[in-house]
């Protein structure tokens, strides 16, 4: 085997066990995925909004979403709960509901990906679980809350493109962690951040995460109406695999630029990226932000 060879199936082998980053999207596209999704359930399934609200009475952390839910009455308290449920697996971080390897499924979008087609991460297998349990009228209320939580979570990590792809290469013989070990800058002047960061951050808005939250939401149902997402009656699996695999399809065609993303292993040498690659990552991101929601509130529409 040539020695570049070698090295590209090392680095295959460590992909398996390298940690990826937990995150994706920041709090504010989370949180507008939440609000889009109420907005299109309160319109079209009203009596979920109904028994969802119910089920949060018995949620485990609801301290936490009274504290911020605190001042707010009606349909404002009941979005803000929606975009709060949406962001709170971030916020249970090193708690007793974290599941770091919930919030991803990665595969190797590279050429190589054929050698070793393996998955990592339980993102998909929690997607099912969490849905059954949420929409199983029969379990505990409080176990239902904790996984309708994490079903709008998951489904909006699994639209960020490299929550289901990332990168191997020569430079990245390891991969790059899925863009958390390439540094970029997104436009010049600005301090070199790491790909994955861009991509979670490229759709916020100025000011606090609510606020952000709030304008993005509403940006993004004026540029993405309901009417582009069409209600996906296929089995739950079936469909969740379908957006995870168009995800991969971004990754690999845009986020990496078919293997032609300039980007470096260390921060002083990190090259700005193009600016119609940000603005075309910006409007890419907004429609997954949007395909979320309204494919939540599909998932979501049966729960009583």
């Amino acid at each position: 085997m040539k020695p570049a060879h070698a090295m590209i199936v090392a680095g295959l082998c460590l992909t398996l066990v390298a940690p990826p980053p937990a995150l994706a999207w920041n709090d504010q596209g989370h949180m507008a995925t939440g609000a889009i999704a109420y907005d299109t359930l309160k319109a079209e399934h009203p009596q979920a909004v109904a028994a969802i609200v119910a089920i949060m009475r018995e949620h485990s952390d609801r301290a936490l979403f009274d504290q911020q839910l605190d001042g707010l009455t009606g349909a404002a308290r009941e979005r803000r709960m929606f975009a709060i449920m949406a962001r709170w697996p971030d916020d249970a971080r090193r708690g007793p509901f974290d599941r770091p390897d919930w919030h991803y499924s990665l595969r190797l979008v590279t050429p190589w990906g054929w050698f070793l087609p393996i998955t990592v991460g339980k993102a998909d297998r929690a997607f099912g679980d969490n849905l059954a349990l949420a929409r199983n009228p029969a379990a505990p209320r409080a176990q239902r809350a904790v996984a309708l939580c994490w079903v709008l979570h998951i489904v909006g990590d699994m639209h960020q493109p490299l929550h289901g792809g990332h990168w191997l290469s020569l430079q990245y013989p390891k991969s790059d962690r899925s863009g958390s070990l390439a540094w970029v800058r997104p436009y010049p002047g600005a301090a070199p951040n790491t790909l994955h960061d861009v991509w979670d951050g490229i759709v916020d808005r100025p000011g606090s995460r609510v606020q952000g939250s709030e304008a993005l939401a509403r940006d993004v149902e004026a540029a993405h109406p309901r009417r582009m997402t069409p209600r996906d009656d296929r089995e739950p699996m079936t469909a969740y695999r379908s957006w995870v695999a168009q995800s991969r399809v971004m990754a690999r065609t845009f986020v990496y630029d078919g293997g032609h993303l300039v980007s470096a292993t260390t921060p002083e040498a990190a090259p700005v990226l193009a600016v119609s690659y940000v603005v075309r990552a910006r409007s890419l991101s907004e429609g997954r932000i949007a395909a979320a929601g309204y494919r939540l509130s599909d998932l979501l529409a049966t729960v009583r």
